[in-house]
């Protein structure tokens, strides 16, 4: 997004991102597929950043509660419209298993048959997601223009509040940095989470700096990195999920499970390379 003159300025691009979350909703609700989905999907994350950027502004005039109610409706349109989404990732991740096997050249073999069950159970969680999203949005759409109306309307008095490009990069670098680790008592469980909060914080402070005036140059770099991060972060998130789905459905000593798994195992190793990025 390009302003006139090269600065960022939070509430309007909030105001922005909000009209365009809600053009997402009708969209999704008029032709439902995997590019609505995915368009909902970010435009909640593109409205996300906007307001992680604002919590760390001083001076903003009182407008918590607002703010909370649109986090809250934040998070349910995210959380629906992400179990689509990784359901249809998963159906294609399993059929491209079996496309690119060189283990089964019959069309009856076990690994076949283990996906073909596994994606049968795919296909019934996929459409009770696909129905609980609708009646989300159904419910929320008409709440959507008054949530971030409020909102909007406690942030008229800095509506021209403005950041300069390194005033931007460095919330963002906060942003990723100040991640909110878990305290588990088991260490391997510990490190998995805090790989995932790594991957959660990397995709906001992406967000976040993607939104800078296109004169912000720095600012586009350190996106670039940041999506090659969540990138890494998302398919090494995507085999683990389907491993586990894999070997509910089907059992740890089934094949596809074990193949996820492997395939985790090596995504986890690009993710980890991809974290030594200096941001």
């Amino acid at each position: 997004m390009a302003h006139t003159d090269p600065s960022a300025h939070p509430v309007q691009q909030l105001r922005e991102a909000a009209a365009s979350l809600e053009a997402s909703v009708l969209l999704c609700l008029s032709k439902p597929g995997k590019l609505a989905v995915h368009r909902l999907r970010t435009s909640t994350r593109r409205v996300q950043a906007q307001l992680e950027l604002l919590s760390k502004l001083p001076t903003l005039p009182p407008h918590e509660p607002e703010a909370n109610k649109a986090v809250r409706l934040l998070k349910q349109l995210r959380q629906a419209a992400g179990h689509v989404r990784d359901i249809d990732v998963q159906c294609d991740l399993v059929r491209d298993e079996v496309a690119g096997s060189k283990t089964a050249p019959l069309p009856e073999t076990e690994l076949v048959r283990e996906a073909r069950r596994l994606r049968r159970a795919l296909k019934r969680n996929g459409e009770e997601a696909s129905d609980r999203l609708m009646r989300l949005l159904n419910k929320q759409r008409s709440r959507l223009p008054s949530v971030f109306g409020e909102l909007l309307n406690a942030l008229a008095p800095v509506e021209s509040i403005a950041l300069n490009e390194a005033e931007l990069i460095a919330v963002a670098r906060e942003c990723y940095r100040n991640r909110r680790l878990p305290s588990l008592p088991d260490a391997a469980s510990q490190k998995i989470a805090e790989l995932h909060e790594t991957r959660k914080r990397a995709k906001l402070a992406r967000y976040l700096v993607e939104s800078a005036p296109e004169a912000f140059v720095e600012s586009h770099r350190l996106a670039g990195r940041f999506a090659e991060m969540q990138q890494a972060g998302g398919e090494w998130h995507d085999w683990l999920i389907l491993a586990e789905v894999a070997a509910a459905e089907l059992g740890d000593s089934a094949m596809l499970p074990q193949r996820f798994a492997a395939h985790a195992n090596r995504a986890l190793s690009v993710f980890r390379r991809r974290l030594r990025y200096k941001i």
